[in-house]
């Protein structure tokens, strides 16, 4: 008799375990979904704390859209490597608890659809100087770079863009990639 009653605690024990084992890991279904992203070939200059380049990116429905919006956060395990468009399905997740100076949203990359290398010389337009802030670094007479993070290969324009920025509330450039994280300046607007 005991011993029926031990494998009958044990068995509700265990079961009671497996029912609970859900909230363990940590993944509330009410506060996460999964979510397909597009996310551009290019970054975008943008002003959070400080000046920034963050990705365009298009979620859900906005997939196929000619709209991109912004993406300050960052993708857990994406590793994004400019001159290439990717579909991405991710996992979104709101924090109960965000840190005060970061998102309420946590992204976790769950896998990569698809990574499609854009044209050779296909242009795109970053915005270089607007908001009060000028996002190029160095002088016409060093390397130019893009918030220290691309360099700008201006070859004959490299003094029109130093006049232009100096002179202009907002300054355009369109671009086009090169190898290494260089943006080769095709015009300026």
């Amino acid at each position: 008799m005991k011993l029926n009653s031990f494998i009958i605690f044990m068995l509700g024990f265990m079961f009671s375990l497996g029912v609970n084992s859900c909230s363990l890991t940590g993944d509330d279904q009410e506060n996460t979904e999964l979510v397909k992203l597009r996310v551009n070939h290019f970054q975008q200059t943008a002003i959070g704390l400080l000046p920034t380049l963050v990705l365009l990116v298009q979620e859900g429905d906005e997939v196929d859209s000619s709209e991109w919006q912004f993406f300050y956060d960052t993708i857990e395990g994406f590793n994004y490597q400019p001159g290439f468009v990717y579909n991405l399905k991710v996992k979104k997740e709101t924090l109960e608890n965000p840190p005060q100076d970061g998102s309420s949203i946590k992204y976790t990359l769950m896998n990569i659809s698809s990574k499609d290398k854009v044209p050779d010389g296909e242009s795109f337009d970053i915005r270089l100087k607007w908001g009060g802030e000028n996002f190029v670094n160095g002088t016409g007479t060093t390397e130019l770079t893009l918030l220290q993070e691309y360099k700008i290969n201006c070859a004959d324009l490299c003094e029109e863009l130093m006049q232009e920025l100096e002179n202009s509330e907002e300054v355009t450039g369109s671009f086009s990639h090169e190898e290494n994280k260089k943006l080769k300046l095709i015009s300026i607007q």
